[in-house]
């Protein structure tokens, strides 16, 4: 089980078990000033907070053999006073997999990629995340894991206050594995797209890693970029959008990339998700064009990078970028 404390001056992960850290730029070691905080009083900082977890052993190997997979999960609001919006993703094998929410008495959520819950204090949610795996085939073993996102109906006020602050932040379970006994029955994501090119670090970000002390991050930490800087937005003009993706950090690994646009995956020229390999102290970057022409005027978008290696790599799992308000057209 996954307890989540989000702060808007800070945010902070209390795990029972194991859960990928945020990527995000380096920060100040901030343990005095948590620590100042737990002493204190609540305080109005305190943006809400979810405990979840998929419910099975860690050892646990789910076997596909052509029926629906069913996956026991739980999440419950831990934030006294407070309702708590949390919406759910599912990755299978790193890429983004629509599902149900069943619960015991029969009751069903209709199948999308996020279920969203809003969680008074102590309210607990049981349910099983029911679904037909969108990739895989017989003999192979894939990881499965489930994402959190805090407060995913949070869009950034406009051009004039773009910014997102602590919404959208991500926390994941420690994934689990899918054994498959059989095809998966409908083969229903598009090819990866691996048009991608490897270029120099940008020596901003060099700069800002020496400055904060953490060159030594860049082994260890992956993140991602949509390339935008913090406080700025992404403009279209009402059909397409330009969007970028960048991931460096970390040792070198397989990473498949899915692009959100209000919380439900876009296509990249024609395919799902973009399947790229890190390079050790060097960036992986692609641009794409978006259909942006049946979006609304404000829209939130962000990628999610997922490693398949399950397990094998010390590195951050998932990770995403920051939530970046996309303006379609004039406001």
């Amino acid at each position: 089980m996954h307890r989540l404390l989000f702060f808007s001056l800070a945010l902070v992960c209390l795990l029972a078990g194991c859960s990928a850290p945020q990527a995000s730029d380096p920060a100040p070691d901030a343990s005095n000033d948590l620590d100042a905080y737990f002493e204190e009083e609540p305080a109005d900082n305190e943006m809400g907070s979810a405990e979840f977890g998929l419910q099975d052993p860690m050892d646990t190997v789910y076997t596909y053999d052509g029926e629906s997979l069913e996956i026991p999960f739980s999440i419950t609001g831990a934030s006294s006073g407070k309702t708590t919006e949390i919406g759910v993703l599912l990755f299978v094998d790193g890429v983004a997999q629509p599902y149900s929410a069943v619960y015991e008495d029969g009751t069903e959520l209709e199948e999308s990629y996020m279920q969203v819950f809003n969680l008074d204090y102590e309210q607990q949610e049981n349910f099983d995340m029911v679904f037909q795996p969108v990739t895989g085939k017989a003999g192979e073993t894939v990881p499965v894991m489930a994402v959190t996102i805090l407060e995913p109906s949070f869009v950034a006020e406009g051009p004039d206050n773009p910014r997102y602050g602590f919404h959208h932040q991500e926390s994941a379970t420690t994934s689990r594995q899918i054994s498959f006994a059989a095809d998966a029955l409908a083969q229903t994501l598009a090819t990866a797209d691996t048009d991608y090119k490897v270029v120099d670090l940008p020596q901003d970000i060099l700069d800002t890693l020496a400055a904060w002390g953490a060159t030594d991050s860049l082994d260890t930490t992956a993140t991602l970029s949509l390339g935008v800087e913090d406080g700025n937005y992404i403009q279209a003009d009402g059909k397409t959008a330009t969007i970028t993706v960048q991931l460096y950090g970390g040792p070198e690994a397989d990473f498949n990339i899915t692009l959100f646009i209000n919380h439900q995956p876009v296509q990249l020229n024609g395919a799902d998700y973009l399947s790229v390999r890190t390079v050790k102290n060097q960036m992986v970057e692609a641009t794409f064009q978006i259909d942006t022409s049946a979006l609304g005027t404000l829209n939130t978008v962000y990628a999610i990078a997922v490693t398949p290696e399950d397990g094998e790599l010390e590195i951050n799992n998932p990770v995403k970028t920051a939530s970046v308000l996309l303006v379609n057209g004039e406001v």
